[in-house]
């Protein structure tokens, strides 16, 4: 039977109660300014931040900051926070995730037109400040609005008690980001806790009760169900009735410690799980599939032992969750100028107070795309005959090149230059098929290696890639199939130096050029 947690602390908007009979930590984990941990994180600066940039997170690993808070709470003994714009960012997130993972099946539920339709935010002047750009956030999610419905926007917006003007522009992203297979978005210049502090009042989690109970009309039903019993405690412990024993579960019941799998009911809050390979949360979580009443397996079950050693289809790792940030490519066009920018908005780490209290932190930026080889891409998608994007939940690989995971999500195979004599055809991921080839010019350690060929070419010959793991240096020869590669020649080392090759060349075989030749840098 289970008991009442003992209230530590009760007013307006906030319950603070005792969950498990530990020693709260009093040390303060050390900080950063978020900004650049937030750039290390991105790999790129950010042309406009939410925070100030005094403003300090702990240090963050590559770990959903929801999951990486409760975590260091649960484990180092350190109050937590949690907020309904907390949970139902997390929420709305997979919510976006199911939509541009089933973007066709669903696009009857939120638009009537096809294909991409141009949603433009007009500016007098290049944005300098956050605001500025709050403010393009802002006419962007209007039109959503007025495409998708009111309905449908206040689903999605964070506008409870809790709600700032930050969390609110980030829920705004997460919108963008969830209805980005319908639009284009364009800026135009014409001219083990010892304590959680529940905050929000009772009015605020039963809206996210009714919002998570309304999103089983988008085919989430196997989703909802397991979210609708989590909500409900949620509002019990707004209403002064936390539940000691559920709260206990939040991350992974006792006595299963060690290995950073999490099997309590904060994993539901997770529908797709990011991809082996693509990194993209494109997979189901298996947990949702299981019966909670079972996890963990009950003592003297066969399967106990596997559990506790981390099997993973009985628990769900932390470096599998989404990292929490949802992303939107848009163009800003200045008269004759066009930028190619990214606006970012979600969790940007975890913030801790005077007292080391521990709440994930909710934010957004905008940066500059910096990826070449997404417009070499866009180009050979205009310009070329291709084929619609790889289904990943059936695939075979282990890991293949970043740029080549890109091509793949873009489409499984291409024409190129189909009206020339020399034309190039990009084979669908389930023909690439593997050679082993031995080069004794080579040094001892790559001699011996694995090519896949990924082009066809129309006369006879064949285009391969070799990806050392270790290393991430991928290269890419010509020769031919039959000889299974036995004499071939290296012609880039990089999908990013192919690609620009091929169209620079404007279709011919530049590597037959008798002056062409390409040093080998192991």
């Amino acid at each position: 039977m289970s008991s009442i947690a003992p209230i530590l602390e009760r007013n307006t908007g906030k319950i603070r109660f005792g969950v498990d009979d530990v020693k709260p930590a009093v040390d303060r984990l050390p900080t950063i300014f978020a900004r650049s941990q937030f750039e290390q994180i991105l790999t790129t600066p950010l042309l406009a931040f939410s925070h100030e940039d005094t403003f300090e997170t702990i240090a963050a690993r590559e770990i959903h900051p929801l999951a990486l808070a409760v975590h260091t709470a649960f484990s180092e003994h350190r109050p937590l926070v949690l907020t309904p714009d907390i949970i139902w960012l997390t929420i709305a997130q997979g919510l976006a995730q199911h939509i541009n993972n089933h973007a066709a099946e669903l696009r009857a539920n939120f638009v009537s037109h096809q294909g991409k339709e141009k949603l433009v935010a007009e500016i007098d002047n290049l944005p300098t400040l956050p605001t500025q750009w709050a403010e393009i956030i802002e006419q962007w999610t209007l039109q959503l609005r007025d495409r998708v419905g009111a309905d449908v926007y206040r689903l999605m917006e964070c506008n409870f008690s809790t709600t700032t003007s930050i969390t609110r522009i980030a829920s705004h992203v997460v919108m963008m980001d969830a209805f980005q297979k319908y639009f284009d978005f364009v800026v135009m210049c014409v001219c083990g806790i010892p304590e959680i502090s529940l905050l929000g009042t009772v009015a605020d989690w039963q809206s996210i009760y009714d919002r998570v109970a309304s999103l089983e009309r988008y085919n989430l039903g196997w989703w909802t169900a397991r979210l609708l019993p989590i909500c409900q405690e949620f509002i019990n412990t707004a209403v002064g009735k936390p539940d000691r024993d559920f709260w206990q579960c939040i991350y992974k019941p006792q006595p299963v410690y060690g290995a950073e799998y999490m099997t309590g009911w904060l994993a539901d809050l997770f529908p797709y799980l990011r991809h082996g390979v693509t990194k993209s949360p494109t997979l189901r979580n298996h947990i949702l599939a299981l019966d909670r009443c079972e996890l963990p397996p009950k003592e003297g079950d066969e399967d106990r032992l596997a559990f506790l050693f981390g099997r993973p289809n009985n628990g769900v790792a932390l470096t599998a969750l989404p990292l929490g940030i949802s992303q939107v490519d848009f163009k800003l066009t200045d008269r004759s100028t066009t930028l190619e920018l990214e606006l970012i908005g979600g969790f940007i780490g975890i913030h801790q107070d005077s007292q080391g209290i521990l709440q994930p932190e909710i934010g957004w930026g905008v940066r500059e795309q910096t990826d070449g080889f997404s417009q070499l891409l866009d180009r050979i998608q205009q310009e070329h005959q291709t084929e619609p994007p790889l289904d990943w939940s059936s695939t075979r690989f282990d890991s293949i090149p970043r740029e080549l995971v890109q091509m793949l999500e873009r489409f499984d195979g291409a024409n190129l230059y189909v009206d020339r004599d020399r034309a190039w055809r990009i084979l669908p991921a389930h023909l690439w098929v593997e050679y082993c080839k031995y080069d004794d010019k080579l040094p001892a350690n790559f001699c011996y290696f694995v090519i896949n060929p990924v082009i066809d070419l129309s006369d006879g010959r064949s285009i391969a890639y070799n990806f050392n793991f270790r290393s991430q240096k991928c290269w890419f020869l010509v020769g031919n199939k039959e000889d299974e590669f036995a004499s071939s020649k290296l012609i880039a080392t990089s999908a990013i130096e192919l690609f620009e090759r091929i169209l620079a060349a404007d279709g011919a075989y530049y590597f037959d050029d008798p002056n062409f030749q390409h040093s080998i840098d192991i």
